[in-house]
């Protein structure tokens, strides 16, 4: 059946794309390339493609189990210890078979899960499933599968200056109004109360978020005064965001600019700016 959610149908076709484009980069790969060092500390590239591959075996589980109502642990798991000890031992797994059998693995995996994502009708986005960050939209599943294809692409490449790459950049920058509230929900801190407004200064991009009690919710209305106003590219806010590129030094660069109330700003950041 069509998707009806414009946004969610272009987050899932164009995950789809970045899965092919994945999927023909990584068949390039020779033994060296797989065996490299990545951004990712004591992780090679054919670990982080196993990261990825169970990721879609992963997400496929918990937002099935979610569309039940069932927010219990994924992949069969009775805890959450046996859930990272399930994630960690198919993971290696996965990433001990050879190129062409790892590429296929991801390929199919990743295929299956988009096909679940393919079902999905407007009200199940709003439905929740477990994440070991806490019960979260299954929205936030759909949309996050294209930023670690980003990401980790960018840590395979390793190349800590570099940008991430442009292809699916538009897509998910438009997503981040839907993302930073829910991650700083995972993690709440009281103290910033107020209205903050973010803005791409590549894709024009800008959303707002306000925060109130420690509870953050996405903004419809952009009229009206802010507390903050943030300001850089749509690859720098993915990558402050995730921990792989240094607020303050972007800052200092001119490359993240922030307008407004600085108290505000330094407790605002380190909840929407965090690794994963």
């Amino acid at each position: 059946m069509a998707l009806k959610d414009d946004a969610m149908d272009l987050t899932i076709s164009t995950t789809n794309s970045e899965c092919e484009r994945l999927a023909a980069r990584f068949r390039e790969f020779s033994e060296a390339c797989w065996k490299r060092e990545t951004y990712c500390p004591d992780w090679c590239a054919s670990q982080i493609v196993g990261h990825l591959t169970l990721g879609a075996q992963f997400y496929a589980s918990t937002v099935g189990n979610g569309l039940e109502g069932n927010h219990g642990f994924p992949l069969g798991a009775s805890t959450r210890e046996e859930f990272m000890e399930i994630r960690t031992s198919r993971m290696n797994e996965v990433a001990a078979l050879d190129g062409a059998a790892l590429v296929d693995k991801f390929e199919s995996d990743t295929r299956e899960l988009i096909a679940l994502y393919r079902t999905l009708e407007p009200g199940d986005f709003d439905k929740s499933a477990w994440h070991r960050r806490g019960v979260i939209p299954i929205r936030y599943f759909v949309i996050q599968r294209i930023y670690e294809f980003l990401l980790h692409e960018w840590d395979i490449r390793n190349e800590p200056e570099a940008s991430l790459h442009p292809d699916a950049l538009e897509v998910a920058a438009g997503n981040l109004h839907i993302r930073f509230p829910i991650m700083y929900n995972t993690r709440p801190d009281p103290k910033p109360d107020g209205r903050f407004r973010f803005e791409t200064t590549d894709t024009g991009h800008v959303w707002a978020i306000s925060v109130v009690n420690g509870k953050a919710s996405g903004l419809t209305d952009l009229s009206g005064e802010f507390d903050v106003s943030l300001f850089a590219s749509a690859s720098d806010f993915l990558l402050m965001s995730t921990g792989r590129a240094d607020a303050e030094a972007k800052k200092n660069s001119g490359a993240f600019r922030i307008e407004g109330d600085a108290a505000k700003v330094s407790a605002l950041l380190p909840a929407i700016f965090y690794p994963i």
